[in-house]
């Protein structure tokens, strides 16, 4: 017994792992926000004037560089069109790399279900008895995404007013500009969404609903013990914001209501998978009509991305001065 309970609890830590680099189609992709920041190529007088201002005591003091030949930068090249389409092939090679990352991540959580429920002996590999995909599962799955899209409706309402909320929203579009990259691509945005989808869908619920929620049912005999633990599980992992992993939190316990009530994980499966579906195609269309400068700002709001680009603002990370019209250097600071 304590050899299983020992192997139950190392896998349960990976999953844990998993999650929390790779939890959700939302901000699983954080992990690889530096690979896909969108830039405005400086003037080649920026590159040749760059301005340094080291920080101390809040004290900025100009420090003069002059540009060394084996910086790596970018520069004109002759033919503009074969550039361009290098650089387009490259971008998604990336992303398609990045979505290749994110679906195994995420698929590796159902092996980690199944060793669970062989171990802890939960009937059909945690999948429960009753578990069946017919079209009464279907119906119900879909039928219940209708209060997710109102809260979702009613949060983007009330977000203007609510810095919380912005940075939930800004979480969210960092996380679908590194996975699905910056270019409008309707056919590859909704692929990558349906097989994202599913993958979370499929994977979170039977880890967390069948396995998890059901074991803490059987050990505590409430359910309402194992919602309230399963939840506050699910958001610690989704924890990109405060308000974030609170949302989270509370759609883990949705997500367990349903399963409760109709004793068919397949419902909270359906219900997780197309929701997720729905909103990262939104979120992609949106955050793909921004500027350039608003996207640069989104991905520069986390700390440790590259800064690039002159047109782009972020007290603390990059500054350009408008005194001079002739000097367009960019100004990094070093934090």
């Amino acid at each position: 017994v304590l050899h299983r309970q020992a192997s139950i609890n190392v896998l349960l830590l990976a999953a844990a792992a998993l999650c929390q680099s790779s939890s959700s189609s939302f901000n699983a992709a954080l992990a690889f926000s530096h690979q896909h920041v969108v830039t405005v190529r400086p003037s080649q007088h920026a590159f040749d004037r760059i301005e340094i201002l080291p920080r101390s005591n809040n004290i900025i003091t100009p420090i003069n560089y002059s540009r060394r030949k084996s910086l790596a930068l970018a520069s004109p090249s002759d033919d503009a069109e074969t550039t361009d389409t290098s650089s387009s092939s490259s971008t998604l090679k990336q992303d398609i790399y990045n979505v290749a990352t994110l679906i195994g991540a995420q698929a590796l959580l159902v092996p980690i279900a199944v060793c669970i429920a062989q171990f802890s002996n939960l009937p059909n590999i945690g999948l429960g008895s009753q578990f069946q995909i017919g079209s009464g599962a279907i119906v119900d799955g879909l039928r219940w995404t209708l209060p997710l899209f109102g809260v979702a409706g009613l949060l983007r309402i009330v977000e203007p007013y609510s810095k919380s909320l912005k940075d939930v929203t800004k979480a969210t579009q960092r996380s679908v500009l590194s996975v699905l990259g910056s270019t409008r691509r309707p056919f590859f945005a909704l692929l990558v969404s349906c097989i994202l989808g599913a993958v979370a869908g499929i994977g979170e619920e039977w880890l967390f609903r069948g396995v998890f929620q059901q074991l803490l049912t059987d050990k505590f005999g409430s359910s309402s013990i194992s919602l309230a633990v399963s939840g506050l599980v699910f958001g610690l992992l989704h924890a990109v914001t405060p308000v974030y992993a609170l949302l989270a939190g509370a759609a883990s316990v949705f997500f367990g209501y349903l399963y409760i009530i109709s004793h068919n994980l397949a419902v909270p499966m359906i219900t997780h998978a197309v929701y997720d579906v729905f909103a990262l195609m939104w979120a992609h269309w949106s955050v793909t009509g921004l500027e350039q400068e608003e996207r640069d700002a989104i991905l520069l709001d986390y700390q440790g991305a590259p800064v690039l680009s002159t047109n782009t603002y972020k007290e603390g990370h990059l500054n350009v001065s408008d005194d001079d019209e002739e000097d367009d250097s960019p100004k990094v600071y070093n934090s």
